[in-house]
């Protein structure tokens, strides 16, 4: 055995075996990097955004479009650490460019930017069509309409309404602005117990069917003043002597200047009113030519009259003289 050692040709063996065993394990260990290199590198993922906002680029100014998706779905896939920042922070842009396009009806491909070039990326939808029209602005009249008026007390009316400013501008594609039938604003005048001061409303614009325009309106919203007031009737009124007179006194005419009347009340009360409302002067009493302040009778669901009372004549006519 001592002899192997000193051997030269056992040596020479046994240093190409450990050389052979290193070699071995540096080369093991160097393939397990490289195929995990190679895994890391070529391994794919996928991951699907939705509602990514649609950029339009064109000149606003001039041109109205239509047909826009207000967002757009979104595919990258590629080595899953270009997706994850992309998919955590969304920091890109989906865009269509129409700048160089004119009136009217047109296919376009949607556009990207932001998104690592190592990304396959898929946009949904890929192309649009897009209508593209002169924009065009024109004043209009405001006009009012009041919400909950049914709930409003039956006793208050409503008067004219004051708004500001009076006018607004609508701007939109020509075509659309043409079918501008009506500019309204609405009031909520359920609860109103007085005037509605400078209540802010906000304009609607419709087409001659009812249909609400997509257009922009300048200012929004308006300011609207509505004066409520207590509902009145105003009537005739005659006066009538009643009760009966003193032995040998005749009443020959009993008269009043005033002609009319004002009632306060529900609405439903002032129209059942008959007219003339006959006054009642009692003249049991009345021996000669004489004027008396009557009281003005509010009839049933009436809440005032004005004036309350009248001044009345009273010519007597006695026996003597009518013989």
């Amino acid at each position: 055995m001592d002899n192997w050692f000193k051997s030269v040709w056992f040596i020479r063996i046994i240093s190409l075996l450990l050389a052979g065993l290193l070699w071995v394990t540096v080369n093991v260990d160097n393939n397990m990097d490289s195929d995990s290199l190679f895994f890391n590198e070529t391994s794919s993922e996928s991951e699907t955004m939705e509602n990514i906002p649609l950029e339009i680029r064109f000149d606003s100014e001039e041109y109205v479009v239509s047909g826009i998706p207000q967002d757009v779905t979104v595919t990258v896939e590629g080595p899953a650490g270009a997706v994850a920042p992309v998919s955590r922070q969304k920091n890109f842009n989906v865009f269509v460019d129409l700048n160089d396009l004119g009136p009217g009806t047109h296919e376009v491909s949607l556009q990207h930017s932001g998104i690592s070039s190592q990304l396959a990326v898929s946009l949904e939808p890929k192309i649009i069509e897009v209508e593209i029209e002169e924009k065009t602005t024109e004043n209009y009249d405001v006009s009012i309409d009041y919400a909950n008026e049914n709930n409003l007390d039956t006793s208050l009316e409503l008067g004219t309404p004051k708004v500001s400013p009076a006018q607004v501008e609508i701007t939109g594609a020509a075509s659309v602005v043409e079918r501008v039938a009506s500019v309204r604003a609405i009031v909520d005048v359920g609860a109103a117990e007085g005037t509605v001061e400078q209540q802010e409303a906000p304009v609607k614009v419709y087409d001659n069917q009812g249909n609400e325009l997509n257009v922009l309106v300048e200012p929004a919203a308006v300011d609207v003043s509505v004066p409520v007031s207590k509902r009145t009737k105003e009537v005739p009124v005659t006066p009538e002597a009643s009760g009966g007179t003193q032995e040998g006194v005749l009443i020959e005419e009993v008269t009043t200047e005033v002609e009319n009347v004002t009632y306060q009340g529900p609405e439903e009360v002032l129209a059942g009113i008959e007219e003339p409302v006959e006054i009642p002067v009692d003249v049991t009493e009345v021996t000669e030519d004489q004027v008396i302040d009557v009281e003005v009778p509010l009839p049933d669901g009436t809440t005032a009259v004005s004036p309350e009372t009248i001044e009345v004549t009273i010519d007597v006519l006695d026996d003597q003289q009518g013989e």
